[in-house]
């Protein structure tokens, strides 16, 4: 497994089983007990904070446990467990109804976490970032405590033109796109609705000042208004090894199809989000891809491909 699936795994271990040892850590991930300090350390960096105790009852154990759900948990599994505990709950099992109910009420609070978070982050593309915990990641982390408390946040923000301004935001949901992070919400200094680029925030403070997201804010309808996403784009392409056994395992695009061919390749269609981005990780796979639709973009990936061969042409 990847670092960053490792860290993540470790999150989800500590969440489930509370304090754990380094060596119980390191014998789950398969790893040496040296890499959990690091995951650790790397943690702390993003702003999530492992707590140590020393001793022959010690261990590590997760504090801000918020920020972290437990992940794959589909809604028929949630849907299940909310069915058996209001049975148990009907059924007025004196033994265990109080803790039952409690538990049901964490159940439901969940659910509806799952049901509201579309509104607030959007994978404009469905590959999920797989930055290593950066810089990018602790902003992140600040700017979800900030939502999930809903104060203001005073940012340095530097312009495209290298510019640098002062902003109040109130932080109303978070986009990826283009393998950037946004941050999309008011800002207080302009009055309107804008959207903030993680990469380009140079300092990022939390105020005590309180704001509410509008009732009505939904990000997959307001993001597409600002100006970012560029058009969608139908393609499809045929994918050659290594990449063809990689591809599979993520979604890249809305209403994606993997069509396995006889020679080990991949069949792949999808609706992609812009088509700079779509050139860049079609671009990426090398020689391993073939464009097939749309025409137009298989001519710009072949004239990419003959400027290739000028600039090397040069030495």
């Amino acid at each position: 497994m990847s670092k960053l699936s490792n860290i993540l795994r470790m999150i989800e271990l500590l969440h489930a089983r509370g304090k754990m040892k380094i060596s119980e850590l390191a014998e789950e991930l398969e790893v040496k007990e040296r890499m959990i300090r690091i995951y650790r350390d790397d943690l702390e960096k993003a702003g999530i904070f492992v707590e140590g105790e020393k001793g022959r009852s010690g261990g590590y154990s997760i504090v801000n446990k918020s920020f972290f759900p437990i992940r794959n948990m589909s809604s028929e599994e949630m849907r299940a467990l909310v069915f058996a505990v209001e049975k148990l709950v009907s059924k007025g099992n004196v033994l265990h109804a109080g803790d039952a109910q409690a538990a049901l009420d964490k159940l439901n609070a969940v659910q509806k976490v799952e049901m509201d978070k579309d509104r607030y982050v959007y994978f404009v593309q469905r590959s999920r970032p797989n930055y290593d915990v950066s810089d990018e990641n602790r902003k992140y982390a600040q700017l979800q405590e900030a939502f999930s408390l809903k104060k203001k946040v005073e940012i340095v923000y530097e312009t495209s033109s290298g510019r640098e301004s002062t902003r109040t935001i109130e932080p109303y949901g978070f986009v990826h796109y283009n393998e950037f992070f946004y941050c999309t919400g008011l800002c207080t200094n302009r009055k309107a609705m804008r959207t903030f680029k993680l990469s380009r925030m140079k300092r990022i403070q939390l105020m005590n000042e309180m704001y509410t997201v509008p009732e009505d804010f939904n990000i997959q309808t307001e993001f597409p208004k600002l100006g970012i996403m560029k058009e969608q784009l139908d393609i499809e392409l045929i994918i050659y090894p290594p990449f063809s056994l990689s591809v599979p395992e993520s979604i890249w695009g809305e209403n994606q199809t993997i069509e396995y061919l006889p020679d080990k390749s991949i069949r792949y269609r999808a609706t992609m989000s812009g088509k700079e981005s779509a050139k860049k990780w079609i671009l990426g796979m090398g020689a391993s891809v073939k464009v097939m639709e749309p025409i137009a973009l298989r001519d710009e990936i072949m004239e990419e491909g003959r400027r290739l061969l000028e600039l090397y042409d040069t030495f």
